[in-house]
């Protein structure tokens, strides 16, 4: 029998090698592993893009709509980008994976102001991927899973034309319940995961929903009381 494991970070590529003499089908493989290791890897500082990608062993490969991660802030998809260099960034995204055997789902994060310029790749804990859980047709989770049992991949569709997400931070004096039950009540469409101290919301509006995120996060921390 063969079993499909998604490795942490911090296993030796050693141990991955004996596990996978044993006949485990590890991913990333160690292959992978060492490729990833001769990729450099910079500090993230100011704003950098998020390319979320999924490729199963039979080279079925998908690929998100691109965000804009700031410090505290995600926008998808990235504004005042044109689709053929929306289209290019993911081929070019999508070719790496393919030349270092990355099955799964993954995030490359690159630079905002060189977007051939790699920061990194992430495949434990993308930075962009909860905007997914709530506005497009298939989740990066969903999605991961897929890629590596080797099963038709789903479809990357956004729902909604745009989806904005923010960081939160917890007002010390707070519980954090009467936030939530302000904000929620204020606007139902927010989504917060509590497991990443974050809020989104998605629609058609992309000013509209900045407004909604940047007031969420302000009355979470207590900037404001209202």
């Amino acid at each position: 029998m063969t079993f499909f494991v998604l490795i942490q970070r911090w296993l030796r590529i050693s141990a991955v090698k004996t596990a996978e003499r044993a006949g485990v089908r590890v991913y990333p493989s160690s292959k992978t592993l060492e490729q990833l290791e001769s990729i450099e890897k910079n500090l993230i500082s100011g704003e950098c893009i998020s390319i979320l990608i999924t490729r199963s062993a039979h080279n079925q490969a998908s690929s998100w709509p691109i965000t804009l991660i700031t410090d505290n802030l995600t926008i998808t998809p990235l504004p005042g980008i044109s689709d053929q260099q929306a289209r290019d960034i993911q081929v070019s995204a999508l070719n790496l994976a393919s030349e270092i055997g990355l099955i799964g789902g993954f995030e490359l994060l690159v630079d905002a102001s060189d977007h051939k310029k790699l920061i990194s790749i992430n495949w434990l804990a993308p930075k962009a991927k909860f905007w997914t859980q709530i506005n497009s047709t298939s989740n990066y989770f969903e999605q991961n899973l897929r890629a590596m049992l080797d099963l038709p991949l789903g479809s990357t569709q956004m729902i909604n034309q745009f989806t904005v997400t923010g960081s939160l931070v917890t007002d010390p004096k707070s519980d954090n319940y009467r936030p939530y039950l302000h904000l929620m009540a204020r606007n139902p469409n927010l989504k917060f995961d509590q497991s990443i101290n974050q809020v989104a919301v998605s629609g058609d509006n992309l000013e509209n929903l900045l407004t909604e995120v940047i007031h969420a996060q302000q009355y979470f921390s207590g900037e404001i009381e209202e």
